[in-house]
């Protein structure tokens, strides 16, 4: 019985900049990098605030500060003044230094907004921390409940900050339990583990089907480097001419992985074929015998013959059934690791 379900993710927000998907409790100073949450330090839901605004506040509190120091010399220098022109010479010299800073801090605005956001970031290291490890503490807590959903969203935005392994493996379960549709916001590169894993190769499959512009060089390295271990799968064939297929869509990457596209040109789909033949005859001057492969392959398959594989080629069907082999997903207490 297929357990999958259908869901719809929320939209992931795009920042121009990682530090904009923090948000800190005005309240009680906790960050976190979920929407919606209470906070864990006073329970508040409407007292976050993104991270910027802490750090404009302070740079500006600092521009304050300045002006006011400068406010207080010319006081100072009115108060000992001897004479209305030492009067009127210390006020024009404050009005002018505090119109000199002011513009001068104008010009050097964003500089010092990243100097003050990098000393904040500095001087909050740990309480960012905790705040992230009580987001995946939240994570967790939905996981435990089989809310799959809930959970994949909120592990998508801790792997902004934590993108180790756990977190990849941990999506990577989640995203197990999902019916996949091309329509979805999915992710690929950002799930790439960094060892041989049944549950990244279902999911890259799933992917090669229905989203195959997601296959991009860290996915096809990842193929190359466990090709024994994905062949050996009743649905490893489809998953390295999907391999073999996003292959071609960069020039150079042709002769990068030109074993793989070769000992799968045969499962290729006519698409791709066609984009292979041209890509061999750009390449023939330096590459004959690369065209000269692609040719014969083209041959065959406008002679309808139906090749059993490359050279060293798939043995299995593409067709087969992605679960049949996968084992279905490790229980949760094995994929649990903490920071």
């Amino acid at each position: 019985m297929n357990s999958k379900k259908t869901v719809r993710f929320s939209k992931t927000v795009r920042t121009d900049y990682l530090f904009q998907r923090l948000r800190q409790c005005s309240r009680c100073g906790s960050y976190t990098s979920l929407e919606q949450e209470d906070c864990s330090g006073c329970g508040s839901r409407s007292s976050w605030m993104t991270l910027p605004k802490p750090a404009e506040a302070a740079a500006r509190q600092r521009g304050y500060t300045d002006m006011l120091v400068i406010g207080i010399l010319a006081a100072a220098g009115v108060i000992v003044a001897r004479s209305f022109t030492e009067i009127a010479a210390a006020l024009a010299g404050g009005l002018i230094l505090i119109a000199g800073y002011a513009k001068i801090r104008h010009a050097y605005e964003p500089y010092i907004f990243r100097r003050t956001l990098s000393r904040l970031l500095l001087q909050e290291h740990e309480q960012i921390r905790l705040g992230l490890l009580q987001d995946i503490d939240k994570a967790e807590t939905a996981l435990k409940g089989e809310d799959f959903k809930t959970a994949y969203e909120k592990f998508r935005e801790i792997g902004y900050f934590i993108p180790d392994n756990p977190i990849r493996l941990l999506k990577l379960m989640c995203l197990g339990r999902f019916i996949l549709r091309s329509d979805m916001e999915l992710e690929l590169t950002t799930l790439i583990p960094n060892r041989f894993d049944t549950d990244f190769t279902a999911y890259l499959l799933d992917v090669g089907r229905i989203k195959p512009r997601l296959i991009e060089r860290p996915a096809i390295d990842y193929v190359v480097k466990y090709r024994s271990e994905i062949e050996r799968l009743p649905y490893g064939a489809e998953i390295l001419t999907a391999a073999a297929g996003a292959a071609l869509r960069i020039k150079s990457h042709l002769l990068q992985y030109r074993g793989l596209v070769l000992d799968y040109i045969d499962l290729l789909p006519d698409e791709r074929l066609q984009r292979l033949q041209r890509l061999a005859a750009e390449l023939a001057a330096d590459h004959p015998e690369l065209l000269q492969r692609v040719q014969q392959a083209a041959s065959r398959r406008s002679g309808g013959s139906i090749p059993a594989g490359g050279e060293a080629g798939p043995a299995a069907s593409p067709s087969a059934d992605p679960d049949a082999e996968a084992g279905g997903h490790h229980q949760y207490d094995q994929r649990r690791e903490r920071l």
